[in-house]
């Protein structure tokens, strides 16, 4: 069950709730029925004993708990913004995730040399790519010149072979997808891939 942080947007001041949920979107939809303000997932832990992880977290930010000025019901609520929290996320390491920009990665224009210019991954802080996957949100571990994620096992370089014709692409994507499968296979037996 994850340890989550959701983000009251609001811009007078910033309100994280941290709590636990086993449904995490469906904790955000909860959360969202009668607040007027803009709820959003910024991230989460994935951890063992999720309720020690609660409690520790709870417990360093105790400072800035909103419920400590008389608001007994807010309890879980912080005056923390995302930056405040990215150290646990990273500090989680494996199980540390950000929640992923839909639209990571994806060109936004060129610098005046050209260069292209990337949307983050994260909408709080420019992470780069040693920082944090694009596709499931979590951190990188390098291997072999390309970028490894040890949760969801991807492994690559960003870019994607350049194809002769679209039946080439297709055997491209299939194989791709076997070898995906088969390292998903070899982890739910117990082996590491």
């Amino acid at each position: 069950m994850p340890v989550y942080f959701i983000l009251e947007e609001n811009d007078a001041d910033w309100r994280m709730k941290i709590g636990r949920a086993t449904n995490l979107r469906g904790r955000r939809g909860t959360l969202q029925t009668g607040n007027s303000r803009p709820l959003k997932v910024v991230g989460w832990i994935e951890a063992e004993n999720e309720a020690e992880t609660e409690k520790r977290l709870h417990a360093k930010y105790a400072a800035r708990n909103i419920g400590r000025h008389g608001g007994s019901s807010a309890r879980e609520w912080f005056h923390l913004q995302p930056a405040d929290i990215l150290a646990d996320l990273q500090r989680a390491g494996i199980d540390g995730f950000v929640e992923k920009n839909a639209n990571a990665f994806e060109v936004v224009g060129h610098d005046r040399d050209g260069v292209p210019e990337y949307l983050g991954v994260w909408d709080w802080s420019n992470l780069e790519l040693d920082e944090c996957c694009p596709f499931c949100g979590m951190n990188f571990q390098d291997a072999s010149q390309m970028f490894h994620c040890l949760n969801c096992d991807e492994l690559t370089d960003f870019e994607q072979p350049d194809f002769d014709n679209e039946e080439d692409y297709l055997a491209w994507k299939v194989d791709k997808e076997r070898l995906k499968v088969g390292r998903t296979t070899k982890v739910r037996r117990g082996r590491s891939p």
